[in-house]
């Protein structure tokens, strides 16, 4: 039997609203907003995915260009894996000289380096490039396709189909691309998370091949509004104007989306409304750090008592006003058979709002133990570890 010890984990004056991504797929949440002038909308915490804000975000909904964070994604991680290099060369094919919409206007034979075919496609959001990018990194563009969504499928993405590496409207080759604005905010948090691309999306404007020509960012909040560092617009006469788009401010990251905005103006204008709302109601406390003891102790059969860590840094994202409702959930059993090694899981800490599990991290050992090292009953020392009192294993 595991013992839960539960400790009030932060003052009061700041609430908690306990929802996080996937948990709540409804057709309408109500919005902080007012009269919304989209046709669906999401803010969540970058972190955690945790859901602040939602608005039709289940509705099924064509990505147009912002299909191209996942071809970026996908690139830019094959890249990491060591299976490309950024500075490789791109003959330009003519499949991709031909894409229509936005272009820098490639033309067949011509040679780029990847990452400047990277670049265009994210900041201008240019088609010519992005097919450029899905025949070197998958070897054709529908390899690529098949790479991407694959990539969804690991990701969880499960509202989400790619026809496109570019996101241009359905043609007789191909049927529409369909994502909903929870996965087009996870993926966007992926990029977040894995990827350096936000060097790139967070410029207004950029060289393109040693200056042959500038690129202006789609993303007219870069620059305009405070924090904001991507990531990808979309637009087509199908699917209106979209965006998903990040901004940080002191340790609190967001990720909104809207999608079907009446105009380019109001795309932008509703993506800032949303997440200044979230900036001005919402707060990153941090709980944890990595490596920080618990105040729980574990005996190992004939061994010591292990006093756990934290795997890594716990925060979350609460409302301001109170989060007096938010706890520390210990659930670590008291004793375990050995041996024991480091960095194994011994437990969890879980944070709760109202008994309602937010996020967790696990309680690792800090120390092996395969042979007896000190006698049992005496307690291994972690960093100067707080008071602990073994009466609280059964609270």
């Amino acid at each position: 039997m595991s013992a839960a010890v539960v400790f009030a984990a932060l003052p009061a004056g700041a609430t908690v609203q306990s929802r996080r991504h996937k948990a709540v797929r409804s057709k309408r949440t109500a919005s902080a907003t007012g009269a919304p002038l989209y046709k669906g909308a999401l803010l969540e915490d970058a972190d955690s995915g945790r859901v602040l804000m939602a608005y039709n975000a289940d509705m099924e909904w064509p990505p147009a260009s912002m299909a191209k964070m996942m071809l970026l994604l996908v690139a830019q991680e094959q890249i990491n894996a060591g299976r490309f290099k950024s500075d490789e060369l791109v003959r330009i094919s003519e499949r991709s000289a031909h894409t229509g919409g936005s272009r820098v206007g490639l033309k067949q034979g011509d040679v780029y380096p990847l990452r400047e075919l990277m670049k265009a496609a994210l900041v201008k959001s240019a088609n010519d490039a992005a097919v450029a990018v899905a025949e070197k990194i998958g070897g054709s563009v529908e390899a690529m396709v098949r790479m991407m969504n694959e990539r969804a499928r690991e990701l969880g993405m499960m509202h989400t189909e790619y026809q496109t590496v570019d996101g241009l409207p359905p043609r007789p080759t191909h049927d529409a691309d369909r994502t909903d604005a929870y996965d087009l905010a996870m993926v966007g948090r992926a990029i977040i998370r894995e990827t350096n691309l936000l060097m790139w999306s967070s410029q207004e404007k950029m060289d393109f091949d040693n200056g042959v020509c500038v690129l202006n960012n789609t993303n007219h909040l870069i620059g305009r509004f405070e924090g904001c560092d991507g990531l990808k617009t979309g637009f087509t006469y199908q699917a209106g104007f979209n965006v998903t788009t990040t901004a940080k401010r002191g340790n609190m990251r967001l990720i909104a989306v809207i999608l079907g905005a009446p105009s380019n103006q109001q795309r932008f204008a509703q993506a800032a409304k949303v997440m200044e709302w979230g900036f001005e109601q919402f707060t990153s406390v941090p709980l944890l750090k990595s490596g920080q003891p618990l105040p729980v102790q574990v005996q190992v059969s004939s061994g010591p008592l292990i006093q756990p860590v934290a795997a890594s840094d716990l925060k979350v994202v609460v409302r301001k006003a109170d989060a007096s409702a938010v706890t520390l959930v210990y659930d670590v059993p008291p004793a375990i058979d050995g041996p024991v090694t480091s960095g194994e899981p011994l437990g969890r800490v879980i944070v709760q709002d109202q008994g309602q599990a937010m996020t967790e991290v696990m309680a690792i050992s800090p120390i092996a133990f395969a042979a007896r090292q000190t006698g049992p009953g005496e307690a291994y020392n972690a960093s100067a570890p707080p008071t602990y009192n073994p009466n609280q294993e059964n609270q």
